[in-house]
């Protein structure tokens, strides 16, 4: 599998390669791009590639060697995977290691996403109260550089969502990038960049990593996913570019969500305050903004379906296949409604609730514009 165990990315891949077969690797590489779409993967098969044993036509490394299978592992004694992690209690910056005032709880977490992250490199470690990068992560790294590697060959640090150091953490990070280490090859990943200090920006060499597209996305969903094609094509639409996304998707109840989508529609056309205030307050109390956000990315979709459906009359195009018979009784009933319109509003209710205003309100709003729009 090697390179082609990362989704799409064929531009960031070959540039990857050619720098490795034609010895142009530089001392730091800066992947940037959404959050999902593969710069950890990238960089933990670019550290792959560079210790392999038996690399291959096009610097595709064999995947059997035990350097390989170490790095894969993040378990090799000259590759370095940080990230963001909790403070430990009466912890005060000037600890030497990251681990130091951590609980046993908290370590086995560590642990336990490292495991997840090795077994699956597009999983986003998630550990509560970890926000930043610390500075003492940042320490151990210079310090890992400063004395000789355990062994020949390339050392690699990969430090992932990059934008999350601190401070402190940057500019002793600077220090490092501005003196680079002979054999050591250093990895930013950030799907926030803007927040990366300029002065790091400048010493790296960026590599950008595009938003996957909805094809990339549902093959992935049924080979690796085991997930039907009708609905890894409807998940592909849901998450935005990034396959991250899409596999929490899976995790969520879809139709559940679905039917939230048609309740709701029907209740904004019953052109009743009643009807729209009770099923708006059914759809929010104790709903977290993100299955709100899905729920109108749904009802986005629909639309789009019904626009469709009036331009072409393909119903084979159409991604909610299921619903055809619904969305063409709404396209009868509602023929003059500007299909167009709807999708706007949709889209400014789903800004609204990504920018946190009320939920309730966003979706009231959107009721009554729905309604407005349907019987104008």
């Amino acid at each position: 599998m090697a390179w082609d165990s990362i989704i799409g990315q064929t531009r960031a891949k070959n540039l990857l390669r050619a720098a490795i077969t034609g010895g142009r690797v530089p001392h730091a590489y800066l992947f940037t791009g959404a959050e999902g779409v593969g710069k950890d993967a990238a960089a933990i098969e670019l550290a792959k590639a560079l210790r392999c044993q038996q690399l291959g036509p096009q610097a595709t490394p064999c995947g059997n060697c035990r350097n390989c299978q170490n790095v894969a592992a993040l378990q090799h004694s000259n590759v370095r995977f940080v990230f963001a992690l909790p403070t430990g209690k009466g912890e005060d910056g000037r600890a030497d290691s990251p681990l130091l005032k951590l609980s046993d709880g908290e370590i086995s977490q560590i642990q336990e996403q490292v495991a997840l992250k090795a077994a699956n490199p597009y999983h986003n470690i998630t550990i509560p109260r970890a926000q930043q990068i610390k500075i003492s992560s940042i320490r151990e790294v210079k310090r890992d550089i400063a004395f000789a590697a355990t062994e020949p060959g390339w050392r690699i640090v990969i430090i992932s969502e990059a934008h999350q150091m601190g401070e402190e953490a940057a500019n002793a990070f600077l220090k490092t990038l501005e003196e680079p280490a002979p054999n050591t090859l250093l990895i930013l990943t950030s799907s926030h960049k803007e927040q990366l200090l300029q002065t790091i920006l400048s010493r790296c060499q960026e590599v950008r990593f595009d938003m996957l597209t909805d094809a990339e996305i549902a093959e992935a969903l049924v080979a690796r996913n085991n997930i039907p094609r009708k609905d890894a094509l409807l998940l592909s639409k849901l998450a935005e570019g990034s396959y991250s996304r899409a596999v929490e998707l899976t995790n969520s109840d879809l139709q559940q969500l679905r039917f939230d989508v048609v309740s709701f529609l029907r209740a904004a056309l019953k052109r009743s305050p009643m009807a729209v205030f009770a099923e708006v307050e059914r759809l929010t109390t104790g709903t977290d903004r993100r299955s709100l956000e899905r729920t109108l990315m749904l009802l986005l979709l629909w639309f789009r379906d019904a626009m469709l459906l009036r331009l072409t009359g393909r119903e084979e195009s159409v991604v909610n296949q299921d619903q055809v018979k619904d969305i063409q009784s709404f396209n009868s009933k509602f023929a003059n409604a500007s299909t167009d319109r709807l999708i706007r509003s949709v889209e400014e209710a789903i800004g609204a609730v990504r920018g946190n205003a009320q939920s309730q309100l966003a979706f009231i709003v959107l009721a009554l514009r729905m309604e407005s729009i349907c019987y104008s």
